[in-house]
C-alpha cells in the first residue's frame, strides 16, 4: 500500500569539470556604494558542486485528473524555477490518467535532477561550480505551469519532494496552503525555500524532450 510522503530518494555527488560556460549574475561597480558593496559581498558566488537526486512522488486522492502529460510539465516548472540543471531532468509519470477526462487521481511521479550545493574547505579550491543563495516561491503563476487548481498537487510535492530536500540544500522559509476555499480557481497557496543557485551553465547542444 502506498503512503503519502514515501520517496526513494538517493543523492550522488558528481564532480564535473571542464564543461562550464560562465554566466555570472552578480556585477561589481567600481563606483558602487557601500552598503551596495556589502550586498554584493553577501551574494557574491561561493564554490558549489552539483548533487544528483533520484526519487519517487507517491501523489494520493488528487481533487482532480492529471494525465501523465500534465504532471511532466508540473513537475518540469518547478524543478526550473527550484535552479535544477534543465538537462539533468528525467520525469516519469505513470498510474495517470491517459485522458482529462480519466478517473486516475493516484498517480506515482519518478523524478531526477540536480541541484548546486555549496561546499568548504580544502574541497572549495577545486570546485567545479560557483553559486548563489536566493529565496524562491512557488505559487500560480509561479511558474507559469502553476494554477490555484493545482493547490493540492503542489502542497502534496512540498511534503514530499521539497520535504526530502530539506536542510540540504534547500530550506522551507513558509508555505502556506488553503486549497478547500471554491471554487477551485479561489485557491491560495504558496512555498517559499532558499537554496543555492548556479551562476554556470554548462555548454552541451542537447536539451531534455518533453513528452509526446
Amino acid at each position: 500500500m502506498r503512503h503519502l510522503g514515501a520517496i526513494a530518494a538517493a543523492g550522488c555527488v558528481l564532480a564535473l569539470s571542464g564543461l562550464w560556460a560562465i554566466t555570472p549574475v552578480v556585477a561589481y561597480g567600481a563606483g558602487a556604494s557601500a552598503a551596495g558593496s556589502s550586498a554584493e559581498a553577501a551574494t557574491a558566488p561561493r564554490p558549489a558542486l552539483w548533487r544528483t537526486y533520484d526519487m519517487i512522488l507517491n501523489l494520493q486522492n488528487l481533487p482532480r485528473t492529471y494525465t501523465c502529460d500534465e504532471l511532466w510539465y508540473e513537475l518540469h516548472g518547478i524543478l526550473l524555477r527550484l535552479g535544477a540543471w534543465p538537462y539533468s531532468i528525467n520525469i516519469l509519470p505513470y498510474h495517470c490518467s491517459p485522458s482529462p477526462s480519466g478517473s486516475l487521481r493516484s498517480p506515482d511521479v519518478q523524478v531526477g535532477f540536480q541541484l548546486p550545493f555549496f561546499l568548504q574547505g580544502v574541497a572549495a579550491k577545486s570546485a567545479p561550480a560557483q553559486a548563489v543563495e536566493r529565496t524562491i516561491r512557488l505559487s500560480p503563476g509561479e511558474p507559469d505551469t502553476l494554477h490555484p487548481s493545482d493547490c493540492q498537487l503542489m502542497q502534496q510535492i512540498s511534503q514530499t519532494m521539497l520535504a526530502s530536500l530539506a536542510s540540504l540544500p534547500v530550506r522551507i522559509d513558509g508555505q502556506h496552503f488553503d486549497c478547500s476555499a471554491p471554487p477551485r480557481r479561489a485557491a491560495d497557496f504558496h512555498v517559499t525555500v532558499t537554496l543555492p543557485v548556479a551562476v554556470k551553465e554548462r555548454t552541451v547542444a542537447t536539451s531534455a524532450a518533453a513528452p509526446h
